[in-house]
């Protein structure tokens, strides 16, 4: 999935808790051919830099109206019991417009959401930054616009280390292109490692 014109029409972001990852992974492995018999064509896992057990998770689909039958239905609510998930899921729904991440190890990364003035001027703007984010040890990317705001944005960053991560978004660079791109609102940010990625 690194050719933008190849990427899925839209993607599943689910947050919530778990009580033991690897529990719960051997559960969500186990219901791989359930997911792909709905239209889902991919994942990427994350796991809270500060809390490995609290998980944000890509989920790349075919057919939204078919995945959110299925995520909502109470077979999915049963595989959540089982596999110990313990808090409300939170799901934000997608268009993936860039992808360009690391898809076979696991690499410290930052979600950052925020509010776009104009979303293609934004992404022009995104665009441009290319070398600005290579220069300052980003290594991987990812861009989504929500289905449900258009005007709202999910930028995915990879790098070697937080310490890098967390410089880039100090800079006064990042500011600078983010303004001139019309970024109307205050970032918010987590911090992950993410990983344990694979493409049905």
């Amino acid at each position: 999935m690194t050719d933008s014109a190849q990427l899925p029409p839209a993607a599943l972001i689910i947050s919530y808790q778990v009580a033991d990852f690897d529990a719960w992974k051997a559960v969500f492995d186990a219901n791989e051919q359930g997911r792909q018999k709905q239209g889902y064509v991919g994942h990427h896992i994350n796991r809270a830099e500060n809390d490995p057990n609290s998980l944000t998770i890509y989920l790349a689909v075919e057919d939204v109206d078919s995945a959110k039958a299925y995520v909502t239905s109470d077979d999915v609510k049963s595989l959540m019991e089982k596999a110990g998930v313990t808090s409300q899921p939170e799901f934000m729904w997608m268009t993936p417009v860039r992808e360009a991440i690391i898809w076979d190890r696991e690499l410290p990364a930052m979600i950052i959401i925020h509010d776009v003035e104009d979303f293609d001027a934004w992404l022009a703007g995104y665009d441009a930054a290319d070398e600005l984010q290579r220069s300052n040890g980003i290594i991987g990317h990812a861009a989504n616009r929500s289905i449900d705001d258009p005007s709202r944005v999910l930028v995915y960053h990879q790098a070697e280390s937080f310490d890098t991560l967390r410089s880039f978004l100090r800079s006064d660079e990042l500011r600078t292109v983010m303004k001139e791109a019309g970024v109307v609102s205050e970032p918010e940010v987590t911090y992950h490692t993410g990983g344990w990625g694979k493409i049905y």
